[in-house]
């Protein structure tokens, strides 16, 4: 099965109120920078490409590869992945709604994480995810778990909503290969399965009220607004090179470098502007912040007369790091500073040579971000 970016329509949220406050917690970033790209002199080698190497994380019943022995350089999604999860609380007149925004990679980070920052389960609505992502869905079912058991204490409180996209992959994984002496393309060397997402069915019988949706939307009276497919209009945001998806009814892999099924999350506060919360950005930063600002053209301004358009806070992965895409940071920082946002918190896959290019063209608009890192941004008062 392959993908192709495909024309989309610019993403809307009419629906989308302003918030009086947003609060925002990173409860899962492990973001361990061994995708950025090293000088061959230094030797540098990732834990994630010695399992690569050793064959150790191939998963071989997948395999379209009889015999190749990995062997010089190698490719993979970069050589690895890792994952980003934030809970955001919005208020609005004394009303509170709560999203968690993806899960993290595994179960035990992910409650371990929420049982030290005194995450209150309860009060979590919905879980977003931001795309079919192991890294993002792997703590899924644990955070269902202790939603459902948390939210059963309460009083007359409903299930809590997964919000996903539908479009489900049998599995997605990474195509691990080498130049070809022929200069005619890459060798393939092997394939990286990176493990099952939640199925539908199992979060059902988790207890989980399971809401699939590709379009724009908003959940939780008009706090969040989840947008639908990315447009993909720069010319150099091109996706993810060698990323593949795995078709069990083809038995077999194929290419899938633009992984149409990301989203990212939006919120609107009063006199500060738009909070943008990417997953990884494989539809590319700037196709993520220009189909927001296209999504809020025209609205009205605040009391303050700032426009609600103006795009405040960016938070979240800009898949910047790793050799296939760090040729992009120089277009990335250009446009992203003509998008002007108050505020970037570049997390997850974005790399050191994106954070600090773009500090450097625009200081102290860069902050950092970790586990436990908490935002509030309110509206100012008058």
């Amino acid at each position: 099965m392959t993908s192709s970016a495909q024309p989309t329509e610019t993403n809307s949220f009419p629906d989308l109120i302003e918030l009086d406050a947003l609060r925002m917690t990173v409860i899962v970033d492990n973001e361990v920078d061994h995708m950025s790209s090293a000088p061959k002199e230094i030797g540098q080698t990732s834990s994630a490409m010695r399992l690569y190497k050793d064959r150790r994380n191939l998963d071989k019943e997948k395999s379209t590869v009889s015999s190749a022995e990995p062997s010089g350089h190698v490719h993979g999604h970069d050589q690895g992945h890792d994952s980003q999860t934030e809970k955001g609380t919005g208020t609005k007149d004394g009303v509170e709604h709560r999203v968690l925004f993806d899960t993290g990679p595994q179960s035990a980070i992910f409650l371990e994480n929420a049982k030290r920052l005194e995450i209150e389960f309860e009060k979590i609505e919905v879980i977003v995810l931001s795309h079919w992502h192991i890294d993002h869905s792997g703590g899924m079912m644990a955070a269902v778990d202790r939603c459902r058991e948390a939210r059963r204490q309460g009083e007359d409180l409903p299930p809590v909503i997964a919000d996903l996209h539908p479009d489900r992959p049998d599995q997605r994984g990474a195509c691990l290969s080498k130049p070809s002496s022929s200069g005619e393309g890459p060798d393939i060397l092997d394939y990286v399965a990176w493990g099952r997402d939640p199925s539908f069915q199992g979060l059902k019988e988790a207890g989980v009220e399971v809401s699939l949706n590709d379009k724009a939307h908003t959940i939780c009276d008009g706090f969040f607004g989840i947008s639908g497919t990315i447009p993909r209009n720069t010319s150099y945001e091109t996706g993810i090179p060698n990323h593949v998806r795995w078709s069990e009814k083809n038995k077999s892999w194929g290419s899938e470098p633009h992984i149409m099924d990301e989203r990212y999350l939006v919120a609107r506060v009063k006199s500060k502007g738009i909070v943008v919360l990417t997953g990884c950005s494989h539809a590319g930063v700037i196709n993520v912040c220009q189909d927001v600002e296209r999504a809020f053209q025209g609205c009205d301004k605040s009391n303050d007369g700032k426009s609600n358009a103006d795009i405040f806070f960016v938070v979240g992965g800009f898949h910047l790091a790793g050799a296939s895409v760090e040729t992009r940071i120089k277009d990335t920082v250009q446009d992203m500073k003509k998008i002007n946002p108050s505020f970037m918190a570049p997390g997850h896959c974005s790399g050191w040579r994106a954070k600090s290019a773009l500090e450097q063209a625009m200081p102290g608009k860069v902050i950092s971000l970790g586990v436990g890192s908490d935002f509030l941004i309110a509206k100012q008062e008058s």
